[in-house]
Parts: C-alpha cells; sequence; structure tokens
C-alpha cells in the first residue's frame, strides 16, 4: 500500500478551486441578520388547565422566507417561570448580498404565539422590525399589550465575508 506524502509546492486543491477571502466581488457586500432568543418571561397562565404556556415564535421575512421557532413543538413556561438558555437560540438568520454604498433595508414581523390544543392558537405579541444593513447590535423587548409575557430579543446585521 503507497502512502502519500505531502510535496511542497504541489497543487494539492480541487481543481477551480480558489482561495479568495471574498467571492461577492467589491462592489457587493455580504451582511449575516440574525435574531436570537435571550429569554422568555411569562406571569400569566395561558393553559385551560392552568399546567404550563405552550410558546412558539413566527417570523415573516422578504417574499417567501418564513420561519417557526422551534420548528417542532413549543417553549413551555409556567407561570412566573423564565426561560434562558446557556447557548444562543437563533430563531431567524439570513445572508443578505447588497451592493456596496447603497442602504439597505431589511423589513422583518416577529410574533410570539401560544399554542392551544382546544382552541385556535393566539398571537401574545407581534412587531414589525425595519433593519438597515449594517447596524449595531439591539436588544429589543417583545411584550403583549399588557406587560405578562416578555420575550428579550437580540438583533444583529454584521457584514461578513462569507
Amino acid at each position: 500500500m503507497a502512502r502519500r506524502v505531502y510535496v511542497k509546492g504541489k497543487k494539492t486543491h480541487a481543481k477551480g478551486e480558489t482561495f479568495k477571502q471574498d467571492n461577492v466581488g467589491k462592489e457587493k457586500e455580504r451582511f449575516q441578520v440574525s435574531i436570537d432568543l435571550m429569554s422568555l418571561k411569562t406571569l400569566k397562565d395561558y393553559d385551560s388547565f392552568g399546567r404550563v404556556g405552550e410558546f412558539y415564535f413566527k417570523i415573516d421575512g422578504d417574499k417567501a422566507l418564513k420561519a417557526r421557532f422551534p420548528n417542532k413543538g413549543v417553549i413551555k413556561v409556567q407561570k412566573n417561570q423564565s426561560f434562558t438558555s446557556k447557548a444562543d437560540m437563533t430563531l431567524w438568520s439570513e445572508f443578505k448580498t447588497v451592493r456596496t454604498g447603497k442602504e439597505n433595508v431589511l423589513n422583518l414581523k416577529v410574533e410570539l404565539r401560544e399554542q392551544d390544543k382546544l382552541k385556535k392558537d393566539k398571537t401574545i405579541a407581534e412587531q414589525a422590525f425595519e433593519i438597515k444593513l449594517p447596524s449595531k447590535t439591539a436588544y429589543i423587548i417583545l411584550q403583549d399589550e399588557k406587560e405578562n409575557t416578555k420575550a428579550k430579543l437580540r438583533i444583529q446585521a454584521t457584514r461578513t465575508r462569507y
């Protein structure tokens, strides 16, 4: 059995492969836009039997880009309980390529919904966001009208080379 040995200077990459830092070009920029869930807290009992509230998020973006988080199941939170995670939970993520020097805005609508097996799922809170590219990291509280349920979200729109 022959061993393959790396020889300095020998081409080892695939045909047509390039190692350019950015394949977008000088006339365009690429951004990564993400919405992360930091915490979710409720002071109200949403379940008719007094067990737990079953929450999920719906995000509507441009054109056909829609998301549900979690995509299967729900986040279960009891009355006076707070949900946090050790790792960031990304609700929405998108790569956006725009022309250099041109201002671009991404419009998103985020809904916090509560699942009920006996009734229709109800929207607890909703908010529309206008995210300018690029923009600084923003922390936003998404809450219902009576401030019983609050979700802390982090919105980022950072320049990337990928």
